[in-house]
C-alpha cells in the first residue's frame, strides 16, 4: 500500500498503526500538501458478516460521523472505496498520544487534569448525541490528546460507530466473537443486549475518569467473560480500595458515582449535564446556576460516597447560595460640635449690625439676645437587622425519554424546556403539559405531574416522512449494488490504535 494514491487524492506516506479490522497509515493530500491519516478497512472474514452487509454499514455510519464537526472530535476530509474494494477513510492527523498510553506512564492523574479531559470528552460526546450518534466504544484507546502552543492536553475523540472485535485472548465469548464495545467500559444494558443511548457513553466515560483517578479499572478479571458479568452484577468497589492515598474531592467523586450507576434512569441524562457538573470541580469555570440535584444526590443511600478528608485549595464544592445581603457599612456622620458656637457668632453679627443701624437712626439699641440653645444632638438608630432569605423548595425533577431519542420537548406557549430526550424537567405541583416533537415525526403531548416516574414516549413518523420514504425505498432498490455512496466516514475499528 505504501506509496498507492486513493482516490487520486491521497497518497500513502507509511503505516502507523495496525487494528483489527485496518491498518492505519500517514498520508498526503493533494495538490494541498496536507499530511493525513488514512484508515484502510478490511471486511471481515470470519462469517459474522457479509461484505455486502459492511459496504452498508461503513456507507451509513459514515455519513453521520462525517457530520461531526466540534474541536474535540477528529475531523474527517474524505472516505470511499476503490474499484478494488479498497475501505478506507482519510482524517486530520494528530501528533500526540492516547489516553490508555498516558495513564499507563503518568497515571493516576490529579482531580484538576482528570476533569480539565472529562470536560472535553463530554463536549465531543453532547454534539455526537445531539444528532443520534451513540459512540458504543468509548475508551482511553479512542481518546487522543494533543497540544496546541500553550494549550495541554487537547482532547481528540476518535471512532465512532462501527461494530468492532472484543479484543481476542482466545476465548469464545459468542458464536460471532463480535461486541459492539470493549469489556472494560460496557455499560451493563449494552452487556445484556438491551437498548443504548447516550447515558451508554456516560457509564463509559465514568469507568474512564474511575481510571484516571486511581489508576485502574473498576472491573478487570483475568476472562473478559468475568468482566461483563461483574459490569452487570458486582458492586462497584470504592475509589479508595483501588487506591488508599487518594486525594479527591466529594463533587467529583459523586459525580463519578452517578455517571457509574447500573441503573441508567440513576446516571446523568447527558453528556450535557456531566458537563455542567464537573465545571463545579477543580480547574472548572463555574457556570452553575443548579445545586438541588447534586444535594439530592449526596444524601442518596445508594450514591454518597464515604467522607472525605482532602479538601483541595481549589474547591470543587458548589457554593452556597447568599441567603441575606449585608448591610453596607455606614459612615458617621461629620461632627455637630462646632454647630452652636457658629451659630452664636452669627447672632453676635446681626446684634452688631442691628445696633450699629438703629444708633445711626438714633434710636437705643436692643438688649443683646440670648444664646441660642444648642440644638440635642439626633438620636442614634441601630441599623435594623435584614430577615434571613427564604429558602424557595425548588421543584422535582421528571424525566422524559423518547423513542426514538433526541426529540425536542417544549411547553404549551411553544418555549423549549429540552433539547434532546432523554433529559430532566422540573414540574410544579399543579403539574405541566408539553410538547414532544422530532423531525420527520407527529408532535405528541404529554401531561407530566411532579411525582411520575420516569416517562417514555412512542412518536409516529409523520404522514409525509412515511410517504417520501416509499420512493426513496424504490430508488435504492434500484441503483447498482456495486456503485458505492458519496465520499465521508467516521467510522471505528478494532485494536487500540491512535485512530
Amino acid at each position: 500500500m505504501i506509496g498507492r494514491l486513493l482516490a487520486d487524492k491521497f497518497k500513502i506516506v507509511s503505516l502507523l498503526a495496525r487494528g483489527g479490522m485496518g491498518k492505519v497509515y500517514k498520508g498526503e493530500q493533494a495538490p494541498l500538501g496536507r499530511a493525513c491519516a488514512i484508515k484502510v478497512l478490511t471486511p471481515p472474514d470470519n462469517g459474522s458478516t457479509t461484505e455486502d452487509e459492511f459496504r452498508k454499514r461503513f456507507f451509513l455510519e459514515a455519513s453521520i460521523g462525517a457530520k461531526l464537526t466540534h474541536p474535540n472530535t477528529v475531523t474527517i476530509f474524505d472516505y470511499g472505496v476503490t474499484e478494488d474494494g479498497v475501505y478506507f477513510i482519510a482524517m486530520e492527523y494528530l501528533e500526540g498520544k492516547t489516553l490508555a498510553r498516558l495513564i499507563k506512564e503518568e497515571g493516576p492523574f490529579p482531580e484538576e487534569r482528570t476533569a480539565h479531559i472529562a470536560r472535553q470528552i463530554c463536549r465531543s460526546l453532547r454534539e455526537a448525541h445531539a444528532l443520534g450518534v451513540i459512540h458504543r466504544d468509548l475508551k482511553p484507546a479512542n481518546v487522543y490528546l494533543v497540544s496546541h502552543a500553550d494549550e495541554a492536553d487537547v482532547v481528540k475523540v476518535l471512532d465512532f460507530g462501527l461494530v468492532k472485535n472484543v479484543e481476542s485472548d482466545g476465548e469464545d465469548l459468542t458464536q460471532t466473537g463480535l461486541f459492539m464495545g470493549s469489556p472494560k467500559y460496557m455499560a451493563p444494558e449494552q452487556i445484556r443486549g438491551e437498548h443504548v443511548d447516550g447515558r451508554t457513553d456516560v457509564y463509559a466515560l465514568g469507568v474512564i475518569m474511575y481510571e484516571m483517578i486511581v489508576g485502574k479499572v473498576p472491573y478487570d478479571r483475568p476472562k473478559q467473560v468475568d468482566t461483563l458479568l461483574a459490569h452487570v452484577n458486582d458492586p462497584l468497589p470504592p475509589l479508595r480500595e483501588k487506591k488508599p492515598d487518594l486525594e479527591l474531592s466529594d463533587l467529583l467523586e459523586t459525580i463519578i458515582l452517578r455517571c457509574l450507576a447500573k441503573n441508567p434512569a440513576e446516571r446523568f441524562s447527558g453528556m450535557g449535564e456531566v458537563l455542567e457538573s464537573l465545571k463545579g470541580t477543580a480547574g472548572g469555570q463555574y457556570t452553575m446556576t443548579r445545586t438541588a440535584e447534586l444535594d439530592s444526590l449526596r444524601a442518596s443511600s445508594s450514591l454518597t460516597p464515604s467522607p472525605s478528608t482532602y479538601r483541595p485549595a481549589v474547591s470543587g464544592e458548589i457554593p452556597a447560595a447568599q441567603t441575606s445581603i449585608a448591610p453596607a457599612a455606614t459612615t458617621p456622620p461629620p461632627s455637630r460640635k462646632w454647630f452652636p458656637i457658629a451659630v452664636a457668632a452669627v447672632s453676635i453679627v446681626a446684634i452688631g449690625v442691628v445696633f450699629m443701624t438703629r444708633k445711626s437712626a438714633g434710636q437705643p439699641a436692643p438688649a443683646p439676645a440670648a444664646e441660642a440653645p444648642k440644638p440635642a444632638a439626633p438620636p442614634v438608630t441601630a441599623a435594623p437587622t435584614p430577615e434571613p432569605a427564604k429558602t424557595v423548595e425548588q421543584a422535582p425533577l421528571v424525566s422524559v425519554e423518547s423513542e426514538p431519542a433526541g426529540a425536542r420537548v417544549r411547553d404549551e406557549s411553544k418555549a423549549v424546556l429540552c433539547d434532546a430526550t432523554p433529559c430532566k424537567i422540573r414540574v410544579e405541583a399543579a403539574g405541566l403539559t408539553v410538547i414532544v416533537e422530532h423531525d420527520g415525526y407527529g408532535d405528541q403531548k404529554l401531561k407530566l405531574s411532579s411525582n411520575d416516574p420516569p416517562r417514555m414516549v412512542k412518536l409516529t413518523k409523520a404522514a409525509k416522512a412515511v410517504a417520501a420514504s416509499k420512493p426513496a425505498a424504490a430508488a435504492a432498490a434500484a441503483a447498482p449494488a456495486t456503485k458505492p455512496p458519496a465520499e465521508g466516514y467516521k467510522g471505528a475499528y478494532g485494536g487500540d490504535g491512535p485512530y
